[in-house]
């Protein structure tokens, strides 16, 4: 196990591969986020949160998904999206094992957020409570219904084969008439030897139908939830996002939108207060750290709108 600023990492056995994990623990930890990173991401760009938990007494372990980063696995290949579930749910045992006494939080940003969204669905007794990241429900670009049948097929017919997805962005944006369109944050990924930049039609068709199945199943989401996203986010549908949060049958739920345009937001102080206020109220104020942190006013259920900056 190697150490760095506060930062252990150590590898976790699923059922056939290794999961890499880093972990952020405090002498006294409050409480527990299980974090979760997006679609061509690893654990190690999220350090500033594991940062920012340790001051404020509460643990953060954030494993890379499998065929990502440093676990095993194909890249940007799955045989089926349980496998995501399975090996969070080997995590979640290991955890509550080794924090016996803590509640444990899920939290998952993009491809992580539909990942949590249907673990919480199969498991809900298992976690305290979950937040969501621009989670992945749905993407922005529609396509017709040729084209998901077509992408179904060739999951079917080749599901290994590897699409260059990342790369395709870079060349399109090119095109001026489609810049404003297009994620222009792609280019950092093609510099991070870590970062995973090519996809298969497997993977791409299991994370687009089990963004339909948490929708049409949202009545088996019962976690007090937080849910963060931006309304004019160009890649995840917030559409998808405000139907499924509005269907959720619950008095605990509360929801931070932002309209800046942005897809990842989690290195904003003000969305980074929002949380910590959430999860203190969570935790019962237990953790002076975390309590100091945070405003004073707990938020109350409900949607909260940051100013626009349009």
């Amino acid at each position: 196990m190697s150490v760095r600023s506060g930062e252990d990492s150590y590898y976790i056995r699923s059922r056939d591969m290794k999961l890499f994990c880093r972990l952020w623990k405090p002498l006294q930890p409050q409480g527990l986020i299980l974090f979760l990173h997006g679609a061509g991401e690893h654990s190690g760009q999220y350090s500033h949160l594991g940062m920012e938990c340790l001051q404020r007494s509460v643990a953060f372990i954030a494993p890379d998904l499998r065929g990502f980063g440093r676990s095993g696995g194909r890249r940007g290949y799955i045989r089926q999206f349980k496998d995501y579930l399975d090996d969070l749910d080997e995590v979640v045992g290991q955890l509550q094992i080794q924090f016996s006494e803590l509640p444990i939080f899920l939290f998952g940003h993009s491809l992580g957020g539909l990942v949590a969204v249907r673990y919480a669905q199969q498991f809900c007794d298992r976690v305290t409570g979950v937040i969501l990241s621009s989670p992945a429900l749905g993407i922005r670009l529609k396509f017709p219904n040729f084209m998901k049948k077509s992408v179904n097929l060739v999951s079917l017919l080749a599901p290994a084969l590897p699409v260059e997805l990342v790369k395709w962005n870079e060349a399109l944006r090119k095109r001026k008439c489609l810049q404003s369109r297009l994620p222009d944050w792609t280019s950092n990924l093609l510099i991070d030897p870590l970062t995973t930049v090519h996809y298969t039609p497997r993977w791409f068709s299991e994370l687009i139908n089990n963004g339909t199945k948490a929708l049409s199943e949202v009545n088996r989401f019962r976690c007090p939830i937080l849910c963060l996203y931006d309304r004019y986010d160009r890649i995840v549908n917030s559409n998808a996002i405000e139907q499924f949060f509005a269907s959720i049958a619950s008095d605990e739920k509360n929801c931070f939108v932002l309209t800046k345009g942005n897809h990842q937001f989690l290195n904003d102080g003000e969305v980074l207060r929002y949380i910590f206020q959430w999860l203190n109220t969570r935790l019962g104020g237990l953790s002076a750290e975390l309590r100091d942190s945070a405003d004073q006013a707990s938020p109350a259920a409900g949607t909260i709108r940051a100013p626009a900056s349009r």
